[in-house]
């Protein structure tokens, strides 16, 4: 009997939805859901036209209150008069193009080190370099720079440099803290898994608090660093507290079959963990890590309490003026956007990560 072969079949693609039947599939299914539906649109539509109209039709741009107050609208004279105050903070005036320098090289050293080609130690070569910059033009002293101390630094650049370095420290102390959580050794697993419960267990503002307060009561004067210094390191500690626990679940993630296979192949310990262990944890928490990224932005509006103003902090010192604090709600709208932007582009990041790096 002779045998016929047959080529497999090929998929057959599922037929086009024209848009509008799928939107009305979607969203008009029945009655009920047809009338929520329009309900919402109206909503939507009346509140956008709302919007629309304070924000821009009936809004104010002149940098004068009294003609503010006799606008209909928005008052976005109060961005054009305290812009400068509120995005680069007290620093002096005549030597503002430092901070936006530092601010541009910065990021740019983020964004360059962000790309995959430069992960590893390239990667961490030039983030230490964008913060080297950041520090010598913010700082001065050097190069025919005017000093500035770093009471003065604020706005937009201190914010960016606060998230970066709680990101930055917060990733390699998680690692370490998660390891050390899983340490066979009694006094490591002890201390890492103490120091993880104890910042995780306390508010962000206990720690600032802390950091600006009580530490300098605690150890002798001339072992005091400066407080810009101090609540870095409290962000950063706050954040691998965070990432450690992330961290210990994308290590548990993976399968001890593996890590048994690696050793019987001749591993050792350090390259299991390098080669085996890490890039598969890793991986898996990709997600979660960039949400604690986003948080740690946020977190950093909580250091204008302890007198570091950042960008929060800069504006309400900026809406200190009695001319201006009626239109408080513009300026809030402006740090918001500011925020927003950071966090969808760290979001929208996670996600290239996410495509690029998902365990087939």
């Amino acid at each position: 009997m002779s045998a016929v072969l047959r080529a497999p079949a090929l998929p057959v693609a599922p037929p086009r939805v024209p848009l509008a039947q799928r939107l009305r599939a979607s969203l008009f299914p029945d009655a009920l859901s047809g009338l929520i539906t329009a309900t919402l649109l109206l909503a939507a539509l009346w509140a956008g036209w709302k919007l629309l109209a304070w924000g821009l039709l009936d809004a104010e741009t002149a940098a004068n209150p009294n003609t503010c107050r006799a606008a209909a609208g928005a008052c976005w004279g109060v961005v054009r008069d305290k812009y400068r105050l509120v995005f680069l903070g007290r620093y002096p005036m005549a030597e503002q193009w430092r901070p936006v320098a530092a601010s541009l090289l910065l990021l740019g050293s983020v964004g360059v080190a962000a790309l995959p080609r430069f992960f590893g130690r390239a990667g961490m070569a030039m983030l230490l370099a964008g913060l080297t910059g950041f520090g010598v033009l913010m700082a001065g002293g050097v190069a025919g720079l005017a000093p500035v101390p770093s009471d003065l630094w604020g706005g937009l650049p201190l914010t960016l440099f606060l998230a970066v370095i709680a990101c930055l420290a917060g990733v390699p102390l998680g690692i370490l803290l998660a390891l050390g959580r899983r340490s066979s050794l009694p006094l490591i697993r002890i201390l890492c898994t103490g120091f993880i419960e104890a910042v995780r267990g306390v508010p962000l503002i206990t720690l600032l608090f802390f950091g600006a307060f009580v530490l300098p009561m605690l150890v002798p004067a001339q072992w005091r660093v400066d407080p810009m210094v101090r609540i870095a390191v409290c962000l950063a500690a706050f954040s691998a507290a965070y990432l450690a626990e992330v961290f210990r679940g994308g290590l548990q993630a993976v399968p001890q079959g593996q890590v048994m296979a690696a050793q019987a192949m001749g591993f050792t310990r350090v390259q299991v963990l390098r080669h085996v262990v890490l890039p598969q944890a890793l991986r898996v928490t990709i997600a979660p890590t960039v949400s604690n990224f986003i948080g740690a932005v946020k977190d950093t509006s909580l250091v204008a309490i302890v007198n570091i103003y950042d960008i929060t902090g800069s504006l309400k010192m900026a809406m200190s003026d009695p001319h201006w604090i009626a239109y408080f709600v513009e300026m809030y709208m402006v740090v918001c956007t500011v925020y927003l932007l950071i966090g969808l582009g760290i979001a929208r990041y996670g996600r290239f990560l996410e495509s690029r790096y998902a365990l087939q």
